[in-house]
């Protein structure tokens, strides 16, 4: 079960922060992200669309999607909730609408596209009809599926980051997007992964590839490092729980057995619970 690192990147990738250079420039450049003067990082759309493609496995491996995981099928948000809630559940939704997307029904996505809009209120001129997200689903298979909902993943995160010149306070707000969006992919691809090892069908999951884990940790611990994971109190916090997950999911050459993969999860709901109202 040591090749289980494999597994979880795709998903991981899905309307993340992803710097672009695979080489000693991504320290730099994870650095950068968390300077006040910020300038949005860019998704990279072959990225993206290669592991959309990926997401396939997961379908061959037989994963069965279950809207009772999505955190927005537990929790509505009310519109008095604090900015730093609304920060980091927003990052839960906008991960929960990525497994919608390629695992559930129209109305799966159509939930968690208005819990997005509720969050991020950018996100409610960019809200599909429910024809639409069934078309796309129906094109997921296809090149031009994926490179449209690459885009759609995409224009959520710059909006957020777009608004980030200077201001500390809009910084805060996407780092505890990303840190809500890191910990919530954690959480349900190490719940399917785990499933899949009990159903014995993980074989086809072998052919998926190590992509930007260990990127998206660095610059998560870089806003870490400079407070910004969501609020300033709760940040430093925050980092240890990245910390910690980033060692039992692999960001060097340690590969996740299954008992880590437990751990994760229960890291994972002990986050999430404490965003229960």
């Amino acid at each position: 079960m040591n090749r289980l690192a494999f597994l979880l990147i795709p998903v991981l990738v899905l309307g993340m922060l992803v710097t672009q250079p695979a080489s000693a420039a991504d320290h730099d450049t994870a650095q950068k992200a968390a300077a006040p003067d910020l300038h949005p990082l860019l998704v990279s759309a072959s990225e993206l669309e290669g592991s959309f493609a990926e997401i396939q496995h997961y379908v061959e491996a037989g994963f069965i999607y279950q809207p009772n995981l999505s955190f927005s099928a537990q929790v509505t948000a009310c519109g008095t909730e604090d900015t730093d809630w609304r920060a980091v559940v927003s990052g839960f939704a906008d991960a929960d609408r990525a497994f919608a997307f390629f695992f559930g029904k129209a109305e799966d996505v159509l939930r968690e596209q208005k819990a997005l809009a509720r969050l991020v209120p950018t996100e409610s001129a960019k809200s599909l009809s429910k024809q639409k997200i069934a078309a796309l689903q129906k094109d997921l298979k296809t090149a031009q599926g994926r490179r449209e909902l690459a885009s759609i993943t995409k224009k959520t995160l710059d909006d957020i980051a777009g608004k980030v010149s200077g201001n500390k306070e809009t910084l805060r707000f996407l780092g505890g997007h990303m840190y809500g969006a890191f910990v919530e992919r954690l959480y349900v691809t190490s719940i399917m992964v785990l499933a899949a090892a009990e159903e014995g069908t993980l074989a086809p999951l072998h052919n998926v590839r190590i992509g930007t884990f260990s990127r998206i940790h660095d610059v998560l611990t870089a806003f870490g490092r400079d407070n910004c994971l969501g609020s300033s109190e709760k940040s430093p916090q925050r980092l240890k729980t990245v910390q910690k997950l980033g060692r039992l999911v692999g960001t060097g050459t340690h590969k996740p057995t299954l008992a880590d993969l437990r751990k994760v999860v229960e890291i994972c709901q002990d986050v999430r619970d404490s965003f229960m109202q």
